[in-house]
C-alpha cells in the first residue's frame, strides 16, 4: 500500500474554478412582494422568499470563502512539494565536498 499523495494541480485548480464560477452564478434574488394582495399566504411566501434569499447569499459567501481557502491550500502544497523535491534532488546526488 502506497502512502504517497498525488495531486494533479491542474485538475484541482480547474475544479476549484468550476466551483467558483457556479457559485457566482447562483444569483440570489428575492422576488418583489405582490402588492395589493391581502392574503396571508402571500405574506408568508414573501417572508419565505426573503429568508431563502438571505440563506442563499450566506451559502454563496461560505462557498466562495472555501474556494479561496482551498486555492491557498493547494498553492501551499505545491510550494511544499517543490521544496521537498529540491532537497531530495540535492541528497540524491550524494555527498558534496565543502570548500572553504
Amino acid at each position: 500500500m502506497s502512502t504517497e499523495v498525488k495531486i494533479i494541480y491542474a485538475d484541482v485548480e480547474s475544479k476549484i474554478g468550476d466551483m467558483t464560477n457556479a457559485t457566482t452564478l447562483l444569483g440570489p434574488k428575492a422576488e418583489p412582494p405582490i402588492t395589493g394582495n391581502t392574503l396571508d399566504v402571500v405574506t408568508k411566501l414573501t417572508e419565505l422568499s426573503t429568508k431563502l434569499d438571505t440563506l442563499l447569499t450566506s451559502y454563496q459567501k461560505v462557498l466562495l470563502a472555501n474556494s479561496v481557502t482551498t486555492t491557498n491550500s493547494v498553492q501551499f502544497m505545491r510550494e511544499s512539494d517543490e521544496k521537498v523535491a529540491s532537497v531530495m534532488e540535492g541528497t540524491l546526488s550524494g555527498p558534496k565536498m565543502v570548500t572553504q
